[in-house]
């Protein structure tokens, strides 16, 4: 790092701080104020009062353009503001740029991260719970992590297990992956379906075992994902069933699934599968085993 990159970087944190020094102290051109927030050169970068304008009454396209170009200025009054609607708003974009401007304060997104949490943990409303598990997801802080494995774990309204399980898959650390594993046995078809999402977003999931079963699930949304995640996956010993569905599934979505993981998996009994499927009358369907049958 040069001395020019390391002055400035101090007088950005210096900054962050409430702590203004003169642009003769740093010796290097002032690109952030703390009372005009953003100077960079073309940034265009709003002041406090259009964005406490945009937070309070702007539309959600008005609210994405100046929380985006104000992500470094400073504006304490915007927290409260943008913590509320992590809570109580409709609109799912607007929540999810308002944990985006919140997660980079440096001293205020601890604050709001306990918030969420005690909300997730307490409120008895489940919508506000499952907005707090969202928005505990959002800050992508692994600290979250306990917060919402409880929630997983004991809630008693799948629509907070579901944002739990979504949150999980949002920070997208190993130690969530049991988490998700335990979701795909929910008795709920939406967290299932929610966990099965997961295990196609999420890195390093090697909790297969639990993906197996879902192949006889009752949705076959989730027969369907699963058998996409086993075969992006490539989990062994999961030929014999994916060939059951590919020769009886009443969804055809399914069995253009099992074809397709089976393709990918390319194992003996996985190609033997593909070659004896020769009774399918839906094109679309053999088509996928057409092209499973050649894959590699």
């Amino acid at each position: 790092m040069t001395k020019l990159h390391k002055v400035t970087v101090a007088a950005l944190l210096l900054a962050s701080a409430g702590i203004t020094v003169p642009a003769a102290a740093q010796g290097a051109p002032v690109y952030w104020d703390r009372a005009r927030g953003e100077l960079s050169e073309g940034a265009g970068a709003p002041d406090q009062t259009s964005m406490l304008s945009a937070i309070n009454t702007g539309s959600t396209t008005q609210l994405f353009s100046v929380l985006e170009y104000g992500e470094r200025v400073e504006c304490r009054a915007c927290v409260p503001l943008l913590e509320e609607k992590l809570l109580t708003s409709d609109d799912a974009k607007v929540r999810e740029i308002s944990a985006w401007w919140l997660r980079r304060r440096v001293f205020a997104s601890h604050i709001v991260m306990r918030h969420m949490k005690n909300v997730l943990a307490t409120d008895t409303d489940a919508v506000r719970r499952s907005r707090a598990a969202e928005a505990i997801g959002e800050f992508m802080d692994i600290n979250g992590l306990p917060a919402l494995a409880s929630a997983v774990a004991a809630d008693v309204d799948a629509r907070v297990r579901e944002a739990s399980v979504r949150g999980i898959a949002r920070i997208n650390a190993p130690s969530g992956n049991a988490l998700i594993a335990t979701a795909l046995g929910d008795t709920d078809v939406n967290v299932r379906r929610a966990a099965v999402s997961a295990v196609l977003r999420v890195n390093f999931f090697r909790n297969v075992d639990a993906l197996v079963p879902l192949l006889a699930d009752t949705d076959a949304t989730v027969r369907r994902n699963t058998a996409r995640a086993i075969g992006e996956l490539r989990v062994a010993g999961a030929e014999a069933t994916l060939a059951g569905l590919l020769r009886g599934d009443s969804d055809r979505l399914v069995r253009q699934a099992a074809a397709w993981a089976l393709g990918r998996l390319r194992t003996a009994a996985a190609i033997t599968a593909l070659t004896e499927a020769t009774t399918e009358t839906d094109s679309l369907v053999q088509d996928a085993i057409d092209i499973a049958r050649v894959m590699r």
